[in-house]
């Protein structure tokens, strides 16, 4: 029985370069081992048939996969990179530790880019030595070290467990040389409070589904999955993050570059690549092109009138936030300017309730009549604005906005069989 909702064949058109608005790295991670998921040879030659880059996040101990994805063209190769977790202790209690040198040097035969990567943690203290050694002699080089954290608690970095001093353990761990552990004892205390881009230059893709959201914890945006005859709707996080630590901040900062400004100069090559004693790189050359950019050098920022409606529009998602009567002001400017200059004087909302009374609400100030509401509890909501069935014909209106926007994939499609009208998304109502 397959994982996912839809065949990989679907899945594949519709991520394409076109509908996707241009070339993506599609970080792929499993819940367990990546390469055991029996579509994934599939899938990772689909997205690359795209154009895209593809990142596969594994143990590299699953050989036959492997095998298939080194046979692929050298055109798919040159844009598919490895984050290789090395286990060192569990492959070596389970004798495997040769067949996982095999695979990662297949890797390299092959021509695809690799990075080794370790966790920091007090149970393979006693046996760093061993495995520098190991690393050195066969992959000539040391891995690189990651330490993970919880986004959720504030405070003092590391967040994992471990009978280190913070001296020592920084002392130990920084013996690997790896800028992916130097930047992360730097950077994780920085709290962001940026303008963040989350959600549009990055997000989570939920493959047995399609729903997508900013960062993982966050709340759904869309589905890819759904209409796909309609562009893909994008919607940033602003300065409305619920964690109080950012989410994977070198990945999102570094790569994605959601911050824009942050660390100018830094880029994701360094975290992943590695010099080798023969000479060589981890990383294939056009890898390291590929990690020498951000995300953020492809999209202009948005303008000030649109970064102020998603702001106030996010902070009512996650803070339940409503806007002052001073921002409610430019709120409705915003949204009048808008509106008017596309002709739009009168609207239905489609989903009356928090996020529908919110709009309502900047819809009456910015002076747009509003014809009717739209709600499958239209029997139970009270209050000035009539609420009509979907199953009810729209009444004349120039544009149909649904306050749901994270069902706008599902909604849309319907409404179009029973208006003429636009059909835009609360999301949309800035430019």
């Amino acid at each position: 029985m397959s994982l996912f909702c839809h065949p990989v064949e679907h899945m594949i058109k519709a991520l394409s370069i076109e509908r996707i608005g241009g070339v993506c790295m599609f970080n792929i991670s499993g819940s367990g081992e990546t390469l055991l998921c029996p579509e994934i040879v599939e899938i990772t030659e689909g997205l690359l048939r795209n154009g895209h880059y593809v990142a596969l996040i594994n143990n590299c101990t699953v050989t036959n996969r492997i095998q298939q994805l080194a046979a692929m063209p050298a055109s798919y190769k040159e844009r598919l990179f490895f984050k290789v977790s090395f286990h060192y202790r569990e492959l070596r209690k389970r004798k495997m530790l040769m067949d996982f040198v095999i695979n990662v040097n297949l890797l390299k035969t092959a021509g695809i880019a690799y990075s080794i990567e370790i966790v920091s943690n007090d149970c393979i203290l006693d046996d760093l030595d061993e495995l520098k050694e190991f690393s050195m002699r066969n992959f000539g080089a040391l891995p690189h070290v990651l330490t993970g954290r919880d986004e959720y608690v504030a405070g003092t970095y590391p967040r994992s467990k471990t009978k280190l001093t913070h001296d020592e353990y920084n002392a130990i761990w920084a013996s690997f040389d790896s800028d992916l552990f130097a930047y992360q004892q730097r950077d994780y205390d920085i709290p962001h409070r940026e303008f963040c881009y989350a959600g549009v230059y990055t997000g989570t893709l939920l493959l047995s589904t399609g729903d997508f959201t900013p960062c993982p914890g966050t709340r759904k945006v869309t589905n890819f999955f759904e209409d796909l005859e309609s562009r893909i709707r994008f919607l940033p996080m602003g300065h409305s993050c619920p964690f109080p630590n950012c989410y994977c901040g070198f990945f999102l900062h570094v790569l994605a570059g959601v911050a824009r400004d942050y660390d100018p100069g830094v880029y994701f090559r360094q975290f992943r690549d590695r010099l080798c004693t023969d000479g060589s790189y981890w990383l294939t050359p056009s890898i390291r092109e590929a990690f020498s950019h951000r995300c953020s050098e492809y999209h202009e920022p948005y303008a000030p009138a649109k970064e102020f409606y998603i702001n106030l529009l996010m902070r009512k998602v996650y803070k339940g936030t409503d806007p002052s009567g001073e921002e409610s002001a430019k709120l409705a400017l915003i949204v009048r300017e808008n509106l008017s200059a596309k002709g739009y004087r009168k609207a239905a909302i489609y989903g009356m309730g928090v996020m529908g009374q919110w709009l309502a609400n900047i819809l009456t100030t910015a002076g747009i009549e509003i014809v009717c509401g739209i709600d499958r509890r239209f029997a139970e909501i009270k209050g000035t604005v009539p609420v009509q069935s979907p199953d009810t014909p729209i009444p004349p209106v120039d544009v149909v906005i649904v306050s749901v926007y994270a069902e706008f994939t599902n909604i849309a499609p319907s409404l179009r069989t029973k208006t003429d009208a636009v059909i835009l998304s609360i999301t949309e109502l800035a430019g």
